[in-house]
């Protein structure tokens, strides 16, 4: 398996290198996105808990850490792409507030006790996960980040949305109207 990397784009571990297999198990975000996203959640993230769905190299949990989250937990099923998980948590040092969880997420038994939620499935097997589920499971955080295709769209009770466009892919940010 090939190996590429991409770079912290903020916080403690800014400019360090998360690797990532080149290879179909895996689209890693652009830092362009991952750089928005943390922006929009902002200083909230220092002590917060985090999900990080379909987490692949774990980039957007990572960038959560070194912005200040208090702990995240990862869900990826792909047993290599888990074990470079873990080692860049390793090498980052960031390993002692993370949970490495290697469970398709549809059998990950989790709590619905997490700030925020990152969501960010394979575009080509979307279809195979009710996403819709996985957002209503979810909805007692304060934020949900749905990264998706451009051409469907999501809803969730109880939140606004706000999605913006990068090329081929959306990212939606649900906030919770309880806050």
């Amino acid at each position: 398996m090939k190996i590429t990397n991409s770079k912290v784009t903020g916080g403690f571990l800014r400019g360090r290198e998360i690797m990532s297999p080149e290879s179909s198990e895996t689209h890693p975000m652009g830092s362009r996105e991952r750089l928005a996203i943390l922006n929009s959640i902002g200083p909230d993230i220092n002590g917060a808990t985090i999900l990080d769905l379909f987490a692949g190299t774990g980039a957007l949990g990572i960038e959560s850490l070194s912005r200040g989250a208090k702990s995240v937990t990862f869900v990826e099923k792909h047993h290599k792409t888990a074990e470079i998980l873990r080692k860049n948590l390793k090498v980052l040092g960031v390993e002692k507030s993370a949970l490495v969880l290697e469970k398709d997420v549809k059998a990950a038994q989790l709590s619905n006790d997490f700030d925020y939620v990152f969501i960010d499935p394979p575009y080509d097997k979307i279809k195979d996960f009710d996403i819709v589920d996985i957002l209503q499971k979810f909805s007692m955080a304060k934020k949900i980040v749905l990264s998706h295709p451009k051409d469907v769209e999501y809803g969730l009770v109880g939140f606004e949305k706000r999605t913006k466009t990068y090329a081929a892919a959306a990212i939606t940010i649900f906030t919770s109207n309880r806050n």
